[in-house]
């Protein structure tokens, strides 16, 4: 808990000032009983006034004294509600400028982190840390420090004036303290508990919304709906059960804790009166002590919620620091060698992978490809074909070998220079939330009207562009324009083709498109493969034939390497899938 009030820091002066508010609105709040005991005791008790009130007040009737104590009365609840008002605008301001701290930093770490984490971990369970768990800081911060702190000082300041008062009733008052501090902290283990279950139900039911919609086509063209349902209903009930044994426990807490200030309410009421009908107390003090005794259990009151508060904060807090401190597994080299004029020449050596020790993916693979040179990587599925190709811009690491670039080791160079010089065309075409031009210039930011047409002529893309209502400013994106896979692919060739660099991967860019819109994406890669050095995952002899080179991988090993025509020759892997007979 204490770890996440450094980011808090930065606001130290806001704190400050909240600090200040708070000292000012809790003396404006003691202040506020003592008018009425004035009028109790000396105007209609009649008790002799102390001089130095009498001095101030001489030549003053009755009337007169009434007035001006109850514009005083008036004027401390109003000056009290406004300094309680500025302190919580002070500390929801300094709160919510923490929870934007935390969900950047979160967000940066997210970037950062490689492959490996996003496979182990679902979306929904990430986004559901990064949205809702992270109010957890802003909330520890608002209503455990600021309340805690609120409270104590509370009760430092009124123990005093209450001691002052009458000691005895003041030491009756405190008998409730230690239960009550043993009851916050058994119960605030078994909620901090139970609350760290009820996030982690939360997050699977976010997973299982998002898998669902996802994959809607594929529920309604299965006529699934009703056991997406009932699977749906099980994860439900699931949370329900996990935050109704979160909150019964802390009903059983708050019960406790109204026990308790019962019993000392009424531990009070008696001996109070005992004392004034010994006069030992005044009737005017007596309503004081009482005034402060309802202040003195709402402080005791608000350290109690606060337990329950805390323990549910701290449990979304810690879900939060667990992405924060997840190890990033793909790291820059703490002196990187600079890149000057990158060729593209590429060189693996017996490189070798596995995503879990001792299931090997990839096994001993050896290759050099020359500047320029285009290479398809084909083999049956699930041999690490995509794998391969993952490990050039290390998105992974290699579990044994080295790859090269222009005679460097990938892992000597900063992630920065080594994927400035690599384009990536997924399988599956990605287009973020803005406009078409906007997702070409993602490649090269800055980059001119002229530049990004040029790259989406080259891309064959442009006059489709043109056709669209708002061409170039067409807005798409989840639940925007509606584009097919073909034209959302040349988009991505064109983001490519802007970028420009030496080193192209294309992870099999045409196996989801028709014919016609192959045809199209074809020639926009023949295009975009002219002069660079190009790895493609393929299966369609329409994209392998292009190429200078093949490779074939069986079973996480190169088993031939060669031309086109070389490979049709010999009998393996390719000649067998290329062979038009059955």
């Amino acid at each position: 808990m204490f770890r996440a009030f450094r980011y808090f820091r930065t606001d130290a002066s806001r704190i400050g000032l909240s600090l200040g508010l708070m000292v000012l609105s809790i003396g404006a709040n003691l202040l506020k009983p003592w008018p009425l005991a004035f009028i109790v005791d000396y105007l209609l008790v009649g008790n002799p006034m102390p001089s130095w009130i009498a001095t101030q007040t001489l030549g003053c009737s009755t009337s007169e004294l009434l007035v001006m104590l109850a514009v005083v009365a008036f004027g401390l609840h109003m000056g009290q509600g406004a300094l309680a008002a500025a302190q919580n605008f002070t500390s929801i301001q300094v709160g919510l400028r923490g929870l934007a701290r935390v969900r950047l930093e979160l967000f940066e770490r997210l970037q950062r982190l490689s492959l490996r984490f996003y496979n182990s971990h679902s979306q929904g369970d990430i986004i559901y840390r990064a949205t809702w768990d992270t109010f957890s800081f802003q909330t520890l911060f608002q209503q455990g420090f600021s309340t805690f702190l609120n409270a104590f000082l509370s009760l430092a300041i009124m123990v005093g004036v209450m001691a002052r008062l009458n000691l005895r009733l003041m030491l009756l008052s405190v008998v409730i303290v230690p239960p009550l501090i043993l009851t916050m902290l058994w119960f605030g283990k078994q909620m901090k508990k139970r609350s760290a279950a009820s996030h982690q139900a939360e997050s699977l039911l976010t997973s299982s919304v998002q898998q669902n919609i996802a994959a809607v086509q594929l529920t309604q063209s299965y006529v699934r709906e009703r056991e997406e349902r009932n699977r749906f209903e099980v994860l439900v009930n699931s949370t329900r059960q996990r935050r109704v044994s979160q909150h019964g426990w802390e009903l059983g807490y708050w019960f406790s804790v109204a026990a308790l200030f019962g019993m000392g309410t009424a531990l009070i009421i008696w001996q109070g009166s005992q004392e004034v009908l010994a006069g030992n107390l005044s009737t005017g003090q007596l309503l004081i002590f009482l005034a402060y005794l309802s202040q003195w259990y709402e402080p005791l009151n608000q350290l109690a919620h606060v337990g329950a508060t805390v323990a549910d904060a701290s449990a979304g807090a810690s879900r939060v620091l667990e992405i924060i401190d997840a190890p990033e597994s793909i790291q820059d080299p703490a002196v990187p060698q600079v890149l000057k004029n990158p060729r593209g020449t590429i060189e693996l050596k017996n490189v070798s992978f596995d995503y879990e020790t001792g299931h090997p993916i990839l096994q001993g693979i050896s290759l050099r490809i020359e500047p320029g040179e285009s290479v398809a990587i084909i083999g049956p599925s699930g041999v690490g074909k995509t794998t391969l190709l993952q490990l050039l811009p290390r998105f992974y690491d290699p579990t044994g070998g080295q790859i090269l670039l222009d005679g460097i080791d990938l892992r000597e160079l900063s992630l920065r220079d080594l994927r400035s010089t690599i384009s990536l065309v997924l399988q599956e075409p990605i287009l973020l939330p803005g406009t078409i031009g906007e997702n070409i210039a993602y490649a090269r930011p800055g980059a001119s009207v002229m530049e990004i047409e040029k790259a989406a002529r080259a891309a064959h893309i442009h006059d489709f562009i043109l056709k669209l209502p708002q061409g170039y400013e067409t807005l798409v994106g989840e639940g925007l324009a509606r584009l097919s896979v073909g034209e959302k692919q040349r988009i991505n060739l064109a983001r490519a083709f802007l970028k420009d660099a030496p080193i192209l991967l294309l992870d099999e860019p045409t196996s989801a498109l028709d014919a016609e819109s192959e045809r199209c994406v074809i020639a926009s890669l023949i295009e975009l493969m002219r002069g660079r050095t190009t790895l493609m995952v393929a299966h369609r002899l329409s994209t392998i034939r292009r190429v200078s080179k093949i490779i074939v991988l069986e079973n996480g090993k190169l088993t031939q390497v060669g031309s086109p025509e070389a490979l049709m020759k010999q009998t393996g892997y390719f000649s067998r899938v290329t062979d038009p007979e059955p």
